[in-house]
């Protein structure tokens, strides 16, 4: 477990030419140092310091381009002359070198003059990668988010923008200690609701040094090669708030200066936000809120609200979404047989696990006597149907911690997702969806009805 993304800087020309404590004062001032015999050797470095005796003996040409390219071009090169001539400077610079340093040399301003060059570089590459950063951060700034939301999108965008097989959002508790998971991508959700950070040592180092960890990440699968994890810390409020864990496809796969820098300042927002919005919601309910939504009137009066969102905002940034009504099957006759305060109590312990078990965007209340509605934002037929068998898996334990006499009810599911090309109204989604449902209550099997 080492620190990473350090500016990675190769040392040229002659050694006897650096000033003492040259490589000590750089490897405190945070850049992993290269060294090559041959420069024509390219080790993808971030910048290239190039120290001479003399720049009228020593052949400074052949290690400059033959005029600069700019920032935008190869690594910067910062050229250091040992004898304290005042118009060397100016020769290196008329070479093709983006900064020039002659004796004496004052190392905390070397080190600062290399990191403002390779700053300097990376704002001026205009390609591809800037261009994919720039459309993820729009993406991902969409106006009415929640924080949970937001914190969603982030994983999502970062995911697929630096093509991570591993994407998280850890909120951390203020003593340091623990964790959860808010937001994954490509994981199931954990079984457990916090994490604690001793089990964890990357994102405890992380915390502890407040500066960017990567430890190998080992696959179970022999045909998957080992990844990398990196972790971010994420500071807001003056204290490490939370941990981005990114995950690369390849274990010695390096995520630019650049990127990173995008992908913290992101998590720093989503962070902040986060704590402006605590007490966090969780599954579209507000601490102190369950009376109201315990209202059917109200309940129901909340779902469309929630769906009118997402319709919309699905719409806007062509999205998807999922409604599932998830009815349990025996709890009218529950009710008749065992009387109302009993079917109330296992329809209060299902929704319940519900609530636990989502993600934090999603969105769940009851839906008539026997029903629950619960909406995924971003989220496709294939994802709802899994969630549906994840929470039914959960579900079946309920009964027996509810009334011991009760025996396992079924859970029949209906869904549908949008975009649907027979919608074109958040109300065609609930007919769609108690059809599909009436079709899951009908089968044998999973249960499950999807409307098509």
């Amino acid at each position: 477990m080492e620190p990473l993304a350090r500016p990675r800087l190769l040392l040229l020309g002659d050694p006897s030419a650096r000033p003492t404590g040259l490589e000590r004062a750089l490897t405190r001032g945070g850049f992993q140092l290269l060294e090559r015999e041959d420069p024509s050797v390219d080790p993808e470095a971030d910048a290239i310091l190039i120290t001479v005796t003399d720049i009228d003996q020593d052949p400074l040409a052949d290690l400059l381009p033959s005029s600069n390219p700019g920032p935008a071009g190869s690594p910067p090169r910062i050229v250091l002359i040992a004898t304290p001539n005042r118009e060397a400077p100016a020769t290196a610079l008329s070479l093709g070198a983006a900064d020039a340093l002659a004796a004496p040399i004052h190392l905390p301003e070397l080190c600062a003059r290399v990191h403002a060059r390779i700053r300097d570089r990376l704002e001026a590459i205009p390609g591809p990668q800037q261009d994919q950063l720039r459309e993820a951060s729009q993406a991902f700034m969409q106006p009415g988010l929640d924080p949970d939301e937001l914190i969603l999108a982030l994983v999502r965008r970062l995911a697929r923008t630096f093509d991570l097989a591993q994407c998280s959002f850890v909120a951390l508790a203020p003593n340091g200690e623990s964790g959860r998971i808010i937001a994954e991508f490509q994981r199931p959700a954990p079984d457990e609701e916090k994490l604690a950070l001793s089990r964890f040592p990357e994102i405890a180092e992380a915390v502890r040094t407040r500066r960017t960890v990567v430890t190998p990440e080992h696959t179970n699968h022999p045909a998957e090669p080992p990844r990398s994890l990196i972790v971010l810390p994420v500071e807001s409020g003056g204290r490490i708030a939370a941990a981005l864990l990114l995950g690369t496809r390849e274990a010695h796969r390096r995520l630019s200066p650049l990127q990173l820098e995008f992908a913290a300042g992101l998590a720093r927002g989503a962070a902040a936000a986060l704590d402006e919005g605590a007490p966090a919601t969780r599954n579209g309910r507000e601490p102190g809120d369950g009376e109201e939504l315990s209202d059917p009137e109200r309940a129901l009066a909340a779902l469309d609200r929630r769906m009118r969102e997402e319709f919309e905002r699905a719409r806007r940034y062509s999205l998807s979404f999922s409604l599932i009504l998830l009815g349990i099957d025996e709890l009218r006759s529950i009710r008749e047989r065992l009387g109302p305060e009993a079917a109330d109590k296992l329809k209060g312990d299902v929704e319940s696990v519900l609530r636990r078990e989502l993600r934090l965007p999603d969105f769940v209340v009851s839906y008539g006597s026997n029903e629950f509605a619960i909406v995924l934002p971003e989220t496709g037929q294939s994802g709802a149907r899994l969630s549906v068998m994840r929470v039914r898996d959960r579900l079946a334990v309920v009964p027996q911690d509810s009334d011991p006499r009760l025996d396992h009810p079924r859970f029949s599911a209906g869904i549908v997702t949008y975009p649907n090309p027979a919608v074109s109204q958040t109300e065609e989604l609930y007919a769609m969806a108690e059809a599909a449902l009436m079709r899951g209550k009908a089968q044998s099997g999973e249960r499950i009805g999807v409307a098509v």
